[in-house]
């Protein structure tokens, strides 16, 4: 009789504990759909901010001029206002964990009001290994999703419910009032949110805020702590380190009660380089 089953375990390169490619580290990654820019554009880890950099290069009014004089260069947008939102999936029956499971996350505001972003941190790979069904995107249910025409080989794998990734999808609407419509739109249980919250809104009060500099505050933060539970390390509560960072208060809280039990501020991991972290 022949071999019927075969068992093997796979193991990953080291730098993999960094990023999902070698050059680029941090588990972090930036979408801007077709609402936005001509060619939907995904990228990841530290090869963002070298992107919105060199984009903003090539928008310069002047051409190559303005590699001799940087200020003629294009102004990264800059964050002005920052809002935490909440909501349960949508589900046609819920038992009682159901009932208290809330997904936590920032929506961003920028000074150019062209569109907004959603800041959210979930399961590793949660959207590679699963099609690309974000909730965020309005083609979420097609048979291939224009997000996930955009995920390069190496950010298609399993998820992962014990390690975290940091996702910004750009959005079309222009304030927090126009996506809390598009909330509304696609809330019911057969649908994708209930029990919609917005319970945190505040100025950004951040010096460097822009772009390219918020993009380097979440690869510090996911490079300094990329664990996920349930209950230490979520999406609630990275929501609340991001808002409270972002808005300089020290009272923000994860939005249900019982991700405050065992809640620690760790708004400190956005400030500082993860490499050079020496534990005492």
């Amino acid at each position: 009789m022949g071999l019927q089953e075969v068992r093997a375990v796979l193991r990953a390169p080291g730098w993999t504990a960094q990023g999902w490619s070698q050059d680029s580290p941090g588990y972090v990654y930036w979408y801007t759909g077709p609402d936005i820019r001509d060619v939907p554009r995904l990228v990841f880890g530290t090869n963002i901010i070298k992107d919105f950099e060199k984009e903003r290069y090539e928008n310069s009014k002047n051409g190559m001029l303005s590699l001799l004089n940087p200020q003629s260069v294009e102004p990264s947008p800059k964050c002005v206002r920052v809002h935490m939102i909440s909501h349960r999936y949508s589900l046609l029956e819920e038992n009682l964990k159901d009932r208290v499971t809330y997904h936590s996350f920032a929506l961003l505001e920028w000074d150019h009001g062209k569109h907004c972003t959603v800041i959210e941190l979930a399961y590793f790979n949660g959207l590679g290994g699963y099609n690309a069904r974000c909730n965020h995107v309005e083609d979420r249910d097609a048979p291939v999703t224009t997000l996930f025409k955009t995920f390069p080989p190496e950010m298609v794998q399993p998820w992962k419910d014990t390690l975290s990734e940091i996702r910004c999808i750009d959005v079309k609407a222009k304030s927090v009032e126009e996506y809390l419509k598009y909330m509304e739109k696609y809330t019911g249980k057969d649908k994708r949110f209930l029990d919609v919250q917005h319970t945190f809104n505040h100025a950004v009060r951040l010096s460097f805020c822009s772009k390219e500099e918020i993009a380097r505050y979440l690869i510090n933060y996911i490079r300094r702590g990329k664990t996920y539970s349930e209950i230490r390390k979520n999406c609630q509560t990275f929501a609340a380190d991001f808002c409270a960072f972002l808005a300089g208060k020290k009272d923000v809280q994860p939005f249900h009660k019982l991700n405050n039990v065992a809640y620690r501020n760790q708004t400190h991991y956005f400030m500082y380089e993860s490499t050079m972290y020496e534990k005492h």
